[in-house]
């Protein structure tokens, strides 16, 4: 049985992004600054990986 997932989601913008799911919706950012191009948030059993540049869909 599936428990967890970790999606991994294109951004155009981490700053609001950040500010949606952090200020919004109550998710917790992890190691923020530390990747550029990338932003990890978690909410209980929920992480979501945003990467905006090469990586991303956009």
């Amino acid at each position: 049985m599936l428990t967890e997932v970790h999606p991994m989601l294109p951004m155009r913008n981490k700053q609001i992004t950040h500010d949606f799911y952090v200020h919004q919706l109550g998710f917790t950012a992890l190691n923020a600054d530390k990747y550029p191009q990338y932003l990890m948030i978690r909410k209980d059993k929920i992480e979501i990986l945003f990467s905006c540049g090469r990586y991303s869909l956009t």
